[in-house]
């Protein structure tokens, strides 16, 4: 292999549940020093629900089991960044709708102690949006900046009846949380930057990370939260609005040289991905 040519320093398949999860690393090597680009799919365990609430009216009665999958970069020039940090712990009136499985090596915790990180390593969190399965532990992370979409960040403190359920105003309004409100695309660091996919919710973004083997590694979030979503232009069961779900789905899908990451599938693997 020449030296100039990117190469996959890890390929990790773990099971679970007869299920895989996506684990991504790329990396990249000059000729003279080695500088890397790591991109790593954590594990929050899972969560079960109406799978009609994944994929606009279809599957209703069906139950599905929701991968928690939080994304943690770093970056050449040492930033931490994690995208999302899962469910947490939900409140008893979410819980009984809900059920969580997690297992004790599963919990944000530990999945971040994996790649001898702590909590308060992380400095950049990127919330795709606020619904309590993707901010529930954000109060970990006290030394972090966070950034979300300042629309999104408006919303969750007085969002519509239809919306209350999805945001528990305890995950997301912790004192000493640190919260850098953005509109629209946004250069997050150097190789992330955001996009903009509204619909699912009303400030709903996704993260895109440029690689060096020429690949665009596409965070969709509740975009997409499934790979139907996306390769079928279906668009989320749960909807801010549906016109500007589909407008961000395509969005998505005109990305070149793409690799998309489905923060809930199930099913997903490394493989699969490439």
């Amino acid at each position: 292999m020449r030296a100039s040519e990117p190469y996959w320093v890890e390929n990790v398949l773990k099971a679970l549940r007869m299920k895989s999860y996506l684990f991504v690393s790329v990396s990249r090597r000059a000729m003279e020093a080695k500088n890397e680009l790591n991109l790593s799919l954590l594990y929050d365990g899972s969560f079960s629900l109406d799978k009609s609430l994944v994929v606009y009216m279809k599957y209703m009665g069906e139950v599905y089991e929701a991968a928690l999958k939080p994304l943690l970069i770093l970056t050449d020039g040492g930033e931490k960044v994690l995208v999302d940090t899962g469910i947490g712990e939900l409140p008893e009136s979410h819980s009984r709708l809900f059920p969580v499985k997690r297992k004790a090596d599963e919990t944000l915790k530990a999945q971040l102690m994996k790649h001898g990180l702590k909590p308060s390593d992380i400095n950049i969190v990127i919330n795709t949006h606020l619904h309590f399965d993707h901010c529930g532990n954000n109060k970990l992370f006290k030394n972090a900046r966070f950034v979300v979409q300042k629309d999104e960040l408006n919303y969750a403190y007085q969002p519509e009846r239809f919306q209350q359920a999805a945001y528990i105003r305890e995950f997301f309004d912790v004192k000493g949380l640190n919260y850098e409100t953005v509109r629209g695309r946004f250069q997050v660091c150097e190789n992330v930057t955001l996009i903009p996919t509204p619909g699912h919710t009303v400030g709903h973004q996704s993260v895109l990370v440029k690689g060096d083997n020429a690949r665009n590694y596409v965070y969709c979030g509740d975009a997409a939260p499934i790979r139907e979503n996306l390769e079928r232009r279906n668009i989320p069961g749960i909807l801010y609005n549906a016109h500007k779900a589909l407008e961000s789905i395509d969005r998505l899908r005109r990305i070149k040289d793409a690799v998309y990451i489905y923060s809930h599938d199930n099913q997903q693997t490394f493989a699969s991905s490439l």
